[in-house]
């Protein structure tokens, strides 16, 4: 995976107004942590982020006023439509150290199930894995080609890059073929027909010797 260059500056005030206000100038608010070091608060222009996101890497050298550092991309954060990045966590990383990170699942293939009249229903789109930075795979790809009705393609069935291990619980449904879901309709009453009964209960009156049995003797 290649490691990209992006650019950040300091940011001075916190809080969820100030962020929304950098927001409607053009920059994503960010934060970087991680090694036991400081937490800087951090600023990126929406564009360098755009840039950022469309070589579908990781890895990135974080350029700030004063110093270069080594990164990854721990959390993206978009509004509700997925169209804008609101926020980007950055965590420090060292060459030598394991590191836990989600990588998105690419489904490949067309399964023989949807043929016969199937659906197809992917319920994991990122796994989380554990391994070094030069390591870390682009994406996960999942072959589905083979799969018929009823059958799941779980976690621990995937085929990781050498060097790469699922953190993910290993029996996690990844994608499933299921058959159509049948959509249970109510039958129409016929004009005329009688209305149906209503259910009328009778409480049971309480005695005095059951209400003190509920709640025990008052004296």
């Amino acid at each position: 995976m290649e490691w990209v260059t992006v650019k950040a500056s300091i940011r001075e005030k916190i809080g969820t107004s100030n962020c929304r206000r950098l927001r409607k100038t053009g920059v994503v608010p960010a934060v970087l942590y991680g090694r036991k070091e400081t937490v800087q608060m951090l600023n990126i222009e929406r564009k360098d982020a755009a840039k950022m996101l469309a070589h579908h890497t990781h890895l990135l050298n974080l350029v700030m006023p004063t110093t270069t550092e080594k990164v990854v991309v721990k959390e993206i954060k978009y509004d509700g439509l997925r169209e804008e990045v609101m926020h980007i966590d950055f965590v420090r990383i060292a060459m030598d150290e394991q590191l836990n990170i989600s990588v998105d699942i690419i489904l490949k293939g067309h399964p023989k199930g949807i043929l016969e009249g199937g659906v197809m229903e992917q319920n994991l789109r990122a796994l989380n894995i554990n391994c070094l930075p030069t390591a870390i795979p682009e994406k996960i790809e999942v072959d589905v080609s083979g799969m018929e009705i009823g059958a799941l393609i779980r976690v621990k069935d995937i085929k990781l890059p050498s060097g790469v291990t699922a953190a993910t619980d290993a029996e996690v449904v990844v994608v499933g073929v299921h058959k159509p879901r049948e959509e249970v309709v109510a039958p129409t009453p016929l004009e005329g027909a009688p209305a149906e009964p209503e259910l009328i209960v009778k409480k049971k009156e309480v005695t005095g010797e059951e209400a003190e049995a509920k709640g025990g003797d008052k004296k």
